[in-house]
C-alpha cells in the first residue's frame, strides 16, 4: 500500500511503481541539495581558517630587512607578525640550523594562490642568531 492511496484503497501495479519512482526521485533530490550544504559547512570554515593562518604569518620584506641579528626578541617583537607560519616545507624545516637554536618561519607575501619565499629566523633563547630566506618552489 502506498502513501498516495486513500485508506483501504488498493492501487494498480503501475500506480505503485510510479509512486515508488517519485519517492526515490524525492530522496535523490534531497540528497543532491543536502550533500553540497554539508560539504560547505565543513569546507568553508576550514578554507577561511587556512586563509587566516596564511595571511597572519606574513613578514613583509621591508620589515625582514630591519631585523638585526644579535638583538633580543623584545626589541624585534614590534616588527614580527603575531604568529609564525605553521606549514613550512620539509626542505625548509630540514635546512641546517645553528646548534641549540629554535627556528621560526614567516611568509614573505600575502598571496594565497602562489608560493612565496619563506623567512627563517633562528633564535637562541630570546636572541636572534640568524635570519635567512628559503626561496619558494624548492623541492
Amino acid at each position: 500500500m502506498d502513501q498516495d492511496a486513500a485508506p483501504g484503497e488498493v492501487l494498480p501495479e503501475s500506480a505503485e511503481r510510479l509512486a515508488s519512482v517519485r519517492s526515490d526521485a524525492r530522496r535523490r533530490s534531497a540528497l543532491a541539495f543536502v550533500a553540497p550544504v554539508v560539504a560547505a559547512v565543513f569546507f568553508v570554515p576550514s578554507a577561511g581558517y587556512l586563509a587566516w593562518q596564511l595571511t597572519t604569518s606574513v613578514l613583509p620584506p621591508s620589515r625582514f630587512d630591519e631585523l638585526t641579528t644579535g638583538r633580543p626578541r623584545a626589541e624585534l617583537a614590534p616588527l614580527l607578525p603575531a604568529r609564525a607560519y605553521p606549514y613550512p616545507s620539509d626542505h625548509a624545516r630540514s635546512a641546517p640550523r645553528p646548534p641549540g637554536a629554535r627556528c621560526e618561519f614567516y611568509r614573505s607575501g600575502r598571496d594565497l594562490l602562489d608560493e612565496v619565499d619563506l623567512y627563517r629566523l633562528c633564535w637562541s633563547g630570546d636572541t636572534l642568531l640568524t635570519k635567512d630566506t628559503v626561496p619558494a618552489g624548492r623541492p
